[in-house]
C-alpha cells in the first residue's frame, strides 16, 4: 500500500496538486544526512564534549541544552571563545563523517527537489548532491542574493564554511528567533505561498515546534498546508500524538522512509497527471470559456469558424484552449467529465465528436498560430493515434471522418508523425480506390476533393515514399491517385515530372 494512503483524500489530493503547480519546497533536516555518512547531533556533542574536556556526563536527548552546558563550560573554564566553539562543532562535524553507500533513491530525490530548499544542516549535502551548483543563502550574509532561475539553498542554522553563522546553542537558538533579516522574512514568505515538505526531523526536534509556530503567528493559520515525512521507526505513541497537535496546524504526517515517500510520491504523482484533478487545476482559468466548447461538442454539435474566433479573438486565451483541448484528444478518460462517453472497447472519443475538437484547434490554431511547437506536435502525436491506430479507420461507415483529420494535420517534415501520414495517406489510397470494389470510396473522396490541404512538403514526402521506402514501393494501383495528386495545388513541375517517372517506369 502507498504511504501516501495515510493522507486523506483532499490531502493527498493537495500534496499531489502542489508538486504538480510547483508550489513546494523542501525543509531539510538531520536526519537526511545520516544517509551520507555524517554524524548525528548527538555525536558531534559527545565529539566536542571530550575537545572541551567536559567533566560531566552530557544528556544529549535534549541537544539544545547539552550544547549550551558546552558552549558555558568553554567560556569559563578555559580560553575558547564562542566562535572557537562553532570551529569546533564545524570540524567535528567533518571529521565524523564516514564513507557512505550511495543511497538508491538519490536520483529521484534530485528529480522530486524544486528550486527551493531550506534546511537547518550546517553539512553540506545538499551542495554535493547538486554538484555545488545551487546558490546559498546562508544566515548572516550580510549581502544575501536569490537565484530567480535556478535551485536555491537556504541554510538558517548557518554553514560549516562559516563558523560565526552556525546556530547549536539554546541561546544561539533564541537569538535567531528574535533575528529580523532577509532570510527570516524569506522564511515566512514562503510558509506563506507554499507547502512545505519537512524531510529528515523527527518528532522531538525542536526546529520544527519554535520555526512553524514562529511562522504560524505571523499567518495567523492562514498557511497553505505542510507535510511531513517521519522515519518508520518512530514510536507509535509519539506519532499519534503529534498528528492531533500538528492537524490544527495543518500539518500532516507521513510515516514511511525516504525511499519509501519518493517512490510511493512518484507512482501516485504518474496517476494524477493523468486524472481531471490536474486537468482541472492546470486550467483552472480557462474551464469557464472551455465548458461551453465541450457542451456543444458532447451535444453532437459543431461550430462554426467565425463563432470560434469572434468566441476567441485575443491570443492568450485561443493557446490556453488549445492546450486544454489537445490534452483531452491526447487523454480521451478527461472527455467523461464534461458529460462525453467514450466508445467500448478501446474508449475512445466518438469520430464525430473527435472531429469537432480537431476543427476547434485547427480553426484557433489558423488564426493565433500554434501555442507552441510541443503543443502542435502533441496535436499531431493525438490525431495520428486516434485516426491511424484505432479500428474506426478501416469501418466502411466511418473513416472518411478519421482519414480527413490525417489528411489536414501538417507535420512537420521528417518526425515520425509526418512519416506515418505519408504511409497511412499511400495505405489508404491503396485500399480504397474505385477499382477496389466493395471497399470506402469515401477515403477516396476525402483525398480527392481536400487537395488544397496537402502542402509542398507532403506532396514531395508521399512522392519518396514510393521512389525509396520499400515496404511502400510504387504499384501500379498507385497511378490513380497519383493523377489526383498532380493536380494539386502545391505539386511543382519536379514532382509531376517524378511522378510521370514513376507510372512511365512501371509500364515499361
Amino acid at each position: 500500500m502507498s504511504c501516501l494512503e495515510q493522507l486523506s483524500k483532499e490531502q493527498k489530493k493537495s500534496l499531489l496538486s502542489s508538486v504538480f503547480s510547483k508550489s513546494y519546497f523542501l525543509w531539510i533536516g538531520s536526519g537526511f544526512s545520516y544517509n551520507f555518512g555524517y554524524p548525528t547531533w548527538g555525536k558531534v556533542l559527545e565529539d566536542v564534549s571530550d575537545k572541551v574536556k567536559y567533566p560531566l556526563e552530557l544528556n544529549v536527548t535534549q541537544p539544545l541544552r547539552a550544547a549550551e552546558l558546552l558552549l558555558n563550560y568553554a567560556l569559563s573554564e578555559s580560553d575558547i571563545d564562542e566562535y572557537e566553539f562553532n570551529s569546533l562543532v564545524a570540524k567535528s562535524i567533518t571529521d565524523l563523517k564516514t564513507k557512505h553507500k550511495e543511497p538508491r533513491w538519490l536520483k529521484r530525490f534530485k528529480l522530486f527537489s524544486p528550486n527551493t530548499i531550506v534546511t537547518t544542516n550546517w553539512d553540506e549535502v545538499l551542495e554535493e548532491i547538486f554538484d555545488h551548483m545551487p546558490n546559498k543563502i546562508i544566515r548572516k550574509d550580510p549581502y544575501p542574493k536569490v537565484s530567480s532561475k535556478g535551485r536555491n539553498i537556504f541554510k538558517i542554522h548557518g554553514d560549516v564554511g562559516k563558523p560565526s553563522s552556525i546556530v547549536i546553542t539554546q541561546s544561539q537558538y533564541f537569538s535567531f528567533q528574535r533575528e529580523d533579516t532577509y532570510l527570516s522574512r524569506k522564511i515566512y514568505t514562503l510558509f506563506s505561498e507554499m507547502s512545505p515538505i519537512f524531510i529528515g526531523y523527527s518528532l522531538t526536534d525542536p526546529n520544527i515546534g519554535f520555526l512553524y509556530e514562529e511562522a504560524l503567528a505571523h499567518l495567523h493559520g492562514n498557511n497553505p498546508p505542510a507535510f511531513m515525512v517521519i522515519h518508520p521507526d518512530a514510536d507509535e505513541k509519539t506519532f499519534e500524538e503529534t498528528k492531533y497537535l500538528f492537524k490544527s496546524k495543518n500539518i500532516h504526517l507521513i510515516k514511511a522512509s525516504i525511499e519509501e515517500f519518493l517512490a510511493d510520491l512518484s507512482s501516485e504523482f504518474q496517476e494524477f497527471k493523468d486524472s481531471p484533478q490536474r486537468f482541472n487545476l492546470e486550467y483552472e482559468n480557462i474551464l469557464p470559456k472551455l465548458r461551453p466548447i465541450m457542451e456543444v461538442v458532447t451535444n453532437g454539435k459543431r461550430f462554426k469558424k467565425k463563432e470560434l474566433e469572434d468566441n476567441f479573438p485575443q491570443k492568450d486565451a485561443s493557446n490556453a484552449l488549445v492546450n486544454a483541448i489537445i490534452d483531452i484528444l491526447k487523454k480521451p478518460i478527461l472527455y467523461i467529465q464534461f458529460g462525453g462517453k467514450l466508445l467500448s472497447p478501446d474508449n475512445i472519443i466518438p469520430y464525430r465528436e473527435f472531429d469537432a475538437l480537431v476543427d476547434v484547434v485547427i480553426v484557433l490554431c489558423n488564426k493565433h498560430g500554434y501555442p507552441s511547437e510541443l503543443s502542435r506536435s502533441e496535436f499531431h502525436t493525438a490525431v495520428v493515434n486516434m485516426c491511424i491506430d484505432t479500428n474506426g479507420v478501416w469501418d466502411f461507415n466511418h473513416a472518411a471522418m478519421p482519414f480527413a483529420n490525417i489528411i489536414r494535420i501538417s507535420p512537420e517534415t521528417g518526425t515520425k508523425n509526418f512519416n506515418r501520414k505519408m504511409r497511412h495517406v499511400i495505405e489508404i489510397m491503396r485500399w480504397s480506390s474505385p477499382s477496389n470494389i466493395g471497399t470506402c470510396w469515401a477515403t477516396w473522396s476525402v483525398f480527392k476533393e481536400k487537395q488544397n490541404w496537402i502542402n509542398e512538403h507532403e506532396v514531395n514526402g508521399l512522392i519518396s515514399t514510393l521512389e525509396k521506402d520499400k515496404e511502400f514501393k510504387y504499384q501500379p494501383r498507385d497511378k490513380m491517385w497519383l493523377e489526383i495528386l498532380k493536380k494539386c495545388p502545391n505539386a511543382t513541375k519536379e514532382h509531376i515530372a517524378r511522378i510521370d517517372k514513376l507510372i512511365n517506369t512501371a509500364q515499361k
